[in-house]
């Protein structure tokens, strides 16, 4: 299969294609990139690779760090030029993670990933719910999940959220 992950640094920092190595993997995440440079950027996405069968999205956590919450109208223009540009992949739009900062607080990022799913089951693809994955049954952030900055995933968090993917794969 021909894999396609999009996105921030969350995708750009790991190593998607020893992760699913019988795959044609293409990591096309940007680190410090918020929904509407994704968005932006498309067209070269599109030029560097013809036909994916799947696609996995995250973007998102950026914008809310710049304060920014107001970018599902976005993200959709997203999901439905993938949708035009390729006709048959399956599409996965990501929820957006926990994180472990002060001034994001993980009520807003459940609210975004509300909107990410309700926006996804209209435009009829998948939404995968990795943020719960990386809660502890009191539903706290798992910290071993995230590296000391709070945002960025470690390797035990990144073999939560590819074992999610691979379920997906088949």
């Amino acid at each position: 299969m021909r894999l396609l992950f999009i996105g921030d640094s969350l995708i750009e920092y790991f190593d998607w294609q020893e992760r699913f190595p019988k795959n044609s993997v293409y990591n096309m995440g940007v680190a410090g990139e918020t929904v509407e440079g994704l968005h932006a950027r498309l067209q070269v996405v599109y030029t560097q690779l013809d036909t994916p069968d799947a696609i996995f999205v995250m973007s998102g956590i950026n914008n809310l760090a710049m304060g920014h919450r107001k970018f599902i109208t976005t993200y959709r223009k997203i999901v439905r030029g993938l949708k035009k540009q390729y006709k048959s992949p399956r599409i996965f739009v990501q929820s957006l993670l926990p994180v472990l900062f002060p001034w994001i607080s993980n009520d807003d990022i459940r609210s975004i990933n509300l909107q990410l799913k309700k926006m996804a089951d209209a435009e009829k693809v998948s939404y995968l719910d990795i943020y719960s994955l990386f809660l502890d049954r009191e539903g706290r952030t798992v910290a071993d999940y995230l590296l000391e900055d709070g945002v960025h995933v470690s390797e035990k968090g990144y073999g939560v959220w590819s074992d999610e993917i691979e379920k997906h794969l088949s």
